[in-house]
């Protein structure tokens, strides 16, 4: 283990790493698996285990939880009843993204993976229609545990879990219900604990393997430009706002869904005027992305990364284009970082 010692989980994150829209670290006031655990601090970048009590799981039982989903969301969930994970989003009626999710399938169930500050709200979205399935909505943060494994190191840590290294877009899963799969990224997995195999779970590999914390977690999700939408950006952002089709999070063809005919609208006959954008600052900032006195972007999330804060935003296309971007009023300069991935630049104006 690092030099650091042992420190207890807490939820508060320190205020200069606070950005509007951050991650949700003001959750003390919930208790998970993790609360009474002591983890391992690592005074090193090199962390590999890193507790997730930031997101929980919505899960779904019964024979119709997929064709519901399918009803419910911008995923293809006739690929996830294939096996495969798959990001996506469920949208309002007016195409914007209420939840974001990771959907991990398991048989006939599904587990979605969202953040802790939305289970609540998704439960109570989704109950409204799930009456009419054979379905049954479980919020399991009480149940599961979710831990962050990144590292050349990853791959031991899942075996002393007893999980299978699962490759690209799969699911490894354990016979109590565990699972792990890859997260976009390098060297990235997420994975899922039985809550009461959680404390012989921790002890198995804080004796080999160090911590770190989630923020970590965050930042390297924005360095994959994987946009999480927390409570506090809810109903804000259209999926292609959020760069999603380029993620495999929004299907064209798979069908109505609530939202869609907006999303689609855009896609066939739209352009956006904003999207997603990676961008860095030397410290924290308050508020919107600015240029000059104008408001051109709102933060969706952000972490600190080495001496920086890592930023995801949607900010205005052209803004980008004239430069001369900042965090706020009177904030520190943001630059624009590239993206992993490819998008349509046919779709933008």
């Amino acid at each position: 283990m690092g030099s650091g010692g042992d420190y207890r989980l807490v939820f508060a994150g320190p205020a200069s790493t606070q950005g509007l829209n951050s991650p949700p670290c003001a959750i003390a006031i919930m208790t998970t698996p993790w609360t009474a655990l002591t983890l391992p601090r690592s005074a090193t970048p090199e962390a590999t285990l890193l507790p997730l009590p930031g997101l929980t799981v919505l899960s779904l039982a019964g024979p119709d939880s997929v064709k519901f989903l399918q009803g419910q969301t911008t995923t293809d969930f006739r690929d996830v009843a294939q096996g495969h994970v798959l990001p996506g989003a469920i949208c309002s009626l007016k195409g914007r993204v209420l939840f974001s999710f990771i959907a991990v399938p398991r048989g006939e169930d599904v587990d979605l993976v969202l953040p802790a500050d939305q289970v609540e709200a998704a439960l109570a979205h989704l109950g409204k229609y799930a009456v009419f399935s054979k379905t049954r909505l479980e919020d399991a943060s009480q149940r599961l545990a979710l831990l962050g494994l990144t590292g050349v190191r990853s791959m031991e840590a899942l075996d002393r879990l007893g999980l299978a290294a699962p490759t690209a877009g799969s699911v490894s899963v354990r016979d109590d219900g565990a699972w792990a799969t890859p997260i976009v990224g390098k060297e990235r997995y997420l994975v899922a604990l039985p809550a009461d195999s959680l404390t012989a779970a921790w002890s198995t590999l804080t004796s080999e393997f160090t911590g770190g914390i989630e923020s970590q977690w965050w930042a390297a999700d924005i360095a994959a430009g994987f946009a999480t939408v927390f409570a506090s950006s809810r109903d804000q952002f259209q999926p292609q706002e959020l760069n999603y089709p380029s993620l495999g999070a929004v299907s064209y063809n798979k069908g109505c869904y609530t939202g869609q005919e907006v999303v689609a609208r855009l896609y066939f006959r739209g352009k956006l005027k904003q999207r997603l954008y990676r961008l860095d600052a030397a410290m924290a900032g308050e508020g919107p992305v600015m240029t000059g006195d104008a408001a051109v972007g709102d933060v969706v999330m952000t972490a600190p990364d080495g001496e920086r804060i890592a930023m995801l935003a949607v900010v205005k296309n052209a803004a980008v284009k004239a430069g001369g971007l900042r965090w706020g009023a009177s904030g520190p300069d943001l630059a624009v970082k590239d993206l992993p991935y490819d998008l349509p630049s046919d779709k933008e104006e």
